[in-house]
């Protein structure tokens, strides 16, 4: 029994560390600083205004109940010739074997509480000039990008989405609170359309979080924004739980182990 109870307790801490790691974690709690910057290459977001983020301008903040966490939240709008978003150093490396980062994932716990408008999650165009990558649909909510378009975004409540894209194999998924939505075929393959600039690019450096050429990004409010500089897979996400979870940090994951392992070595005593 000691022995099967130590092997649970080593599994769980393995399988808890090998989870993928995000690189960088924003929660909005007053806050536009990264609470997850592993690698120390990400900076604080910017909240800008204008078609092409010309102006810095001060974030709002608002507390919610997002899921089963009562906290600061920023908000969002869509009002007409002052496009706002948030300019985001995310601080992912050149990967999947181009310039830029070909292969990422991007979590978001959103709420929008308006109906019947477009909201983009991001933008890769380094000003905001043109339409963005990946959206929720005004007309029934679905979540896709290209004209294919899947599953209803519930306006009004808080939802985690997690948009998945491996540019050099021309696929982005979506995940919709924990379940897997749809997969888009992309174009372009590798430093195509939906690569990322990297953190020490010399042209941009930064991706832009609601950012649309029209101000396509409704209104409401936003709680965690979380990058990966891998393809999370359908139980990655499902392990991240649901709105208003918290992303694991790295050194919460190291506590994790030592904790475990010092429980199986009381055990064992």
């Amino acid at each position: 029994m000691k022995h099967t109870l130590s092997l649970i307790l080593m599994a769980a801490t393995v399988s808890a560390i090998a989870n993928p790691l995000p690189v960088s974690v924003y929660d909005f709690n007053g806050s536009l600083a990264p609470i997850v910057n592993r690698f120390g290459t990400a900076q604080d977001l910017e909240f800008r205004a204008g078609r092409t983020g010309s102006v810095i301008v001060p974030a709002t903040y608002s507390t919610e109940t997002v899921g089963s966490v009562t906290k600061q939240v920023a908000n969002f709008d869509d009002v007409a010739n002052q496009e706002k978003f948030f300019r985001a150093r995310h601080g992912m490396a050149v990967n999947g074997g181009g310039a830029y980062v070909n292969q990422y994932s991007m979590l978001f716990d959103l709420k929008v509480t308006s109906v019947g408008d477009w909201v983009s999650f991001y933008n890769t165009n380094h000003d905001n000039q043109n339409d963005g990558d990946a959206f929720i649909r005004a007309s029934d909510s679905g979540l896709g990008i290209s004209g294919v378009y899947a599953g209803t975004f519930e306006r009004n409540q808080w939802n985690r989405v997690v948009i998945t894209v491996d540019q050099g194999a021309n696929q982005m998924n979506f995940y919709l609170n924990g379940g897997f939505v749809h997969q888009v075929a992309l174009s372009g393959g590798t430093d195509g359309r939906w690569a990322l600039y990297a953190y020490d690019d010399a042209f941009a450096s930064w991706t832009d979080i609601l950012g649309d050429n029209d101000g396509d990004n409704g209104i409401g409010q936003i709680s965690l924004l979380g990058f990966y500089d891998t393809v999370l897979s359908a139980n990655d996400v499902a392990a991240l739980g649901p709105v208003g979870n918290p992303v694991p940090e790295p050194a919460t994951l190291a506590v994790l182990g030592v904790g475990a392992i010092a429980a199986i070595r009381r055990r064992r005593k």
